[in-house]
């Protein structure tokens, strides 16, 4: 064997041995590699030191999910703590600007309201915000929220104004099967006027000190009640629910080719009250507007109705009720009464509809705020977006194809949720088919996508707009200088000036262009210039 033969075979042995130690290193990486694989340097491994200033976050983190799409955290001490005594100091920012008297009174005012309104408002007690979502099902979410402050904090109006103890959410024991949307919330309207007589009282302006002087008397002018009997007839929980009723549909008036319908809707607003004060009011006033008036009275229940003779697409019956501490107003009678069936348990409500039991499952069963959308209410919504935006997508090639990315009805939003005020501030927690990382997301991408929708098929009109008023004064031009040049020369009509002729007698010497490429036709004497693009526009 020759010289040149051994080096070949030495050659094919070495790649031998070189394929062989690749495919090992292989298979050890993939297998037996978690065992011998060579330790991390110190320098690489990721550490979590403690904090050397204390936050909040251990106080809100044990309120939130871990492992999920999203979680975020902001501590808010550094910057809220002491806000009042920053905002006098930079009142000194401004103390050396020239400005008369009156002027520097004024600031000198606002910025002691505004220290003030931040002082008694709270916000110096907000310690931190979290926020976490997770995914507890396939396609279902958990989505909390955490506005901190520290045990023995939070006595400022802004901390319980909306609530000061959660209670059972009885909003949703009137709400019926159909119900679509449904929120409710707690609210002292007393201390928010109270608030703000005080604010007035301390805020130096004479002017506005008189005019909340006069509030109440105006008021009673308007309204036929004394303010502060209103306000402590109130019983501090409002709610609004929306139906749909799919056993009925309602066309609505759009300027669609096809007719849009959806569910007929029902609107019903709840007041908790402390007595009659208010519905006794509403009552003397429907009686006043000379309309025929249905009268209820059925033990606790006391309810009028008006009947409208008109013919509409939707039931409509102005009703009013009290009943159960309750204060309702919606758009017809039945409405209330299937309300009250369903709190007296004969009839079944929305807490007995599968989409209710799912959503409401290990949520909180107390709280301050709380509301269900219904994937049913999203699904319409969308529908008839999506037909007014095919409407606009014709003026803009694409418009549509981009909007249905973001308004796909089988991906409704729908969820429920509660917030609560607790003893460490504000805490809420939704579940439904939108998790926290899509909603930071796509929120501001939907927004910016509806306003292109608009503003974009608007943008375009104007647009034309523009130019055929700008070639309406190019044309003017034209003809102006015509009826000078025949004037001056002395010619008729039928004669045809040229552009040269006419040069001197229009504003820089030649004659003007249209603003979307077209070129003007001049024409004879006696007969308008025409655009190529535009035609006769005079």
């Amino acid at each position: 064997m020759n010289l040149s033969s051994n080096m070949k075979i030495n050659r094919l042995i070495a790649a031998g041995f070189c394929l062989a130690a690749i495919v090992a290193g292989l298979v050890c990486f993939s297998g037996c590699g978690k065992k011998s694989a060579p330790p991390v340097p110190n320098e690489y491994k990721s550490t979590s030191p403690k904090s050397a200033e204390p936050t909040s976050f251990d106080a809100v983190a044990k309120n939130l999910d871990e492992g999920g799409d999203f979680y975020f955290y902001v501590s808010t001490e550094k910057w809220l703590d002491g806000l009042s005594d920053k905002i006098s100091g930079w009142h000194g920012l401004f103390t050396d600007l020239p400005m008369d008297a009156d002027d520097r009174d004024a600031l000198d005012k606002g910025f002691a309201i505004a220290t003030r309104i931040v002082r008694d408002s709270g916000i110096e007690d907000i310690s931190g915000f979290g926020m976490s979502s997770i995914a507890i099902d396939k396609g279902v979410y958990r989505t909390k929220s955490v506005l901190h402050h520290y045990p023995g904090k939070g006595s400022g109006f802004g901390w319980t104004m909306f609530g000061k103890a959660p209670h059972a959410l009885s909003g949703f024991d009137l709400a019926p099967a159909t119900t679509a949307i449904a929120v409710f919330s707690d609210a002292d309207f007393g201390q928010l006027w109270s608030v703000v007589q005080d604010e007035v009282k301390h805020s130096g302006f004479p002017q506005a000190q008189q005019f909340f002087d006069q509030l109440p008397g105006l008021y009673a002018t308007n309204t036929g009640l004394d303010l502060n009997k209103t306000l402590a007839s109130l019983g501090g929980e409002y709610g609004v629910i929306l139906t749909l009723d799919d056993s009925k549909k309602v066309a609505l008036p759009l300027p669609t080719a096809t007719p849009v319908e959806i569910p007929d809707p029902g609107l019903l607003i709840m007041i908790k009250i402390n007595d009659d004060t208010v519905f006794n009011r509403l009552e003397k006033l429907m009686g006043q507007s000379g309309a025929q008036i249905i009268r209820t009275d059925n033990g606790d229940l006391k309810m009028r109705t008006i009947e409208v003779p008109l013919p509409l697409p939707i039931e409509l019956r102005p009703s009013i009720a009290m009943a159960g501490g309750w204060l309702f107003i919606a758009n017809n009678d039945s409405l209330i009464e299937e309300a009250l069936a369903v709190k007296s348990g004969s009839k079944p409500g929305l807490k007995s509809t599968d989409e209710f039991k799912e959503l409401s499952k290990d949520m909180p069963t107390q709280g301050n705020q709380y509301s269900f959308v219904s994937k049913r209410f999203g699904t319409n919504i969308l529908n008839v977006q999506q037909q007014v935006m095919a409407m606009q997508a014709g003026q803009v090639p694409g418009m549509q194809k981009m909007m249905q990315m973001f308004m796909d009805p089988a991906n409704a939003q729908h969820g429920f949720s509660v917030g609560t005020v607790t003893d460490e501030g504000f805490a809420s927690v939704m579940k439904g088919n939108q998790s926290g990382s899509k909603v930071a997301v796509l929120v501001p991408v939907v927004v910016v996508g509806m306003l292109a929708a608009v503003a974009i098929p608007n943008f375009t009109k104007a647009r034309s707009t523009a130019q055929s008023n700008a070639c309406i004064n190019n044309l003017r031009q034209i003809d102006g200088a015509k009826e000078q040049w025949a004037l001056e020369n002395k010619k008729n009509t039928g004669d045809v000036p040229k552009e040269s002729d006419l040069a001197p007698y229009i504003r820089g010497g030649k004659l003007p262009r249209c603003p979307q490429g077209g070129h003007y036709i001049i024409g004879a004497i006696g007969t308008n210039p025409t655009c190529s693009v535009h035609g006769d526009l005079l």
